[in-house]
This record gives structure tokens, sequence and C-alpha cells, in this order.
């Protein structure tokens, strides 16, 4: 699979941020889903799906306007929308991958399971894939905004405290800025399209 960070014309600072923000988010909801007080993606609306191989974490499917899909594993998260394809953004390094098919719901475990996903072929194809990211990005801080009303204040920050990455992204977003920052991203993506 070949990523199409450069197709998309993300600007750099965009994929500098957003590289080290969504493997904090990653963490992030791996702590939410092990929280002591409940599975915060399970009360946020996620359908669990158990791995077929107990070696392999569940995924956590979101069902969204409009018939399209979130899933979420640790590794990264695909959403697929009926009229624009599937869109792949892995944690590792941001790498961003897309299919025009309408894929709800991979059978996938690990990274090598994903469907083939290749180079955008046209325009649509190139403001689908853009779209997808940007809604993509809008549900990840509309996310964060609702986990801010759902947990102590602190909650996120002790919890991005103890993420082992955090010396590698020296640039990691604070806690309470989470949220904004993944809707700046999302507008940025809107406008790159237009």
């Amino acid at each position: 699979m070949q990523s199409l960070n450069k197709q998309l014309k993300i600007p750099k600072q965009l994929q500098q941020t957003a590289r080290t923000l969504i493997d904090q988010q990653m963490w992030c909801w791996g702590c939410d889903v092990r929280r002591a007080d409940g599975n915060l993606l399970s009360l946020y609306g996620a359908h669990k799906r158990p791995s077929p191989n107990p070696r392999y974490h569940s995924a956590y499917m979101f069902q969204l306007e409009e018939q399209a899909v979130i899933n979420l594993w640790g590794w990264g998260l695909w959403l697929a929308h009926p009229q624009q394809g599937s869109l792949f953004i892995a944690r590792s390094r941001f790498k961003i991958y897309y299919t025009p098919e309408f894929i709800a719901e991979p059978d996938a475990w690990r990274k090598s399971d994903l469907p083939s996903m290749g180079l955008i072929r046209d325009n649509d194809q190139l403001t689908h894939a853009n779209d997808l990211l940007a809604k993509a990005m809008h549900w990840i801080g509309t996310y964060e905004a609702w986990v801010n009303t759902q947990v102590n204040s602190d909650y996120r920050e002790q919890i991005i405290t103890k993420w082992p990455q955090k010396r590698r992204h020296k640039n990691s977003v604070p806690a309470t800025e989470m949220a904004e920052e993944w809707l700046k991203l999302s507008t940025s993506m809107m406008h790159s399209i237009n």
C-alpha cells in the first residue's frame, strides 16, 4: 500500500501536528477503553467487534450519519462512506490510504489485513479522500469535546502524562487543546478541498 499524503497535498505543518496527535489520540482511546469507571468508546456509542484471534485486540465501530461508519483499532482509524469510499489513517506517522470502495466493516485485525488501497486516480477520488479525512478529524474533535463533558477535568492530562511516546513526540498537544486542534485540522483540510 502506498500512502496518499503527497497526493492529498497535506501541508507539512498540518502533517507534523497530525502525526503527533493521531498517536496521542490512539493512546487516549486505549485508555478510554480500559477506564475503571467504564469504557468511554462504548458510552459514546461504539459497537465492540472482538477479534476472532485472541492475539489481536478488538475493533470499535461507530455508525455515523449518511450511513458512514468509523472503525477503530489500536493501529488506526477507518472511515467508510457509501458515496465516497473508504479512508484509513495509520497510527504510525499519520499515513493516509484510500479506496473508492465502501467497506463498512473491514475484516482486519492488523494493518496487513486491510483491503488493497492504491493511488487516487481522478479529481473526484481526490475530493472524496480529502473530505473523508476532514470528516474523520472532525469526528475525533467532536469525540474529544464530548469526553471533556464526561470526565474530571484532569482525566486526559493524567493519561497523556503516562503516554510512553510523549518523549518521542516533543510537541504533544495539551489535553485541554485536543478537541480544538482536531477541529482546526479538519477545517484546514476542508479549505484545501475548495
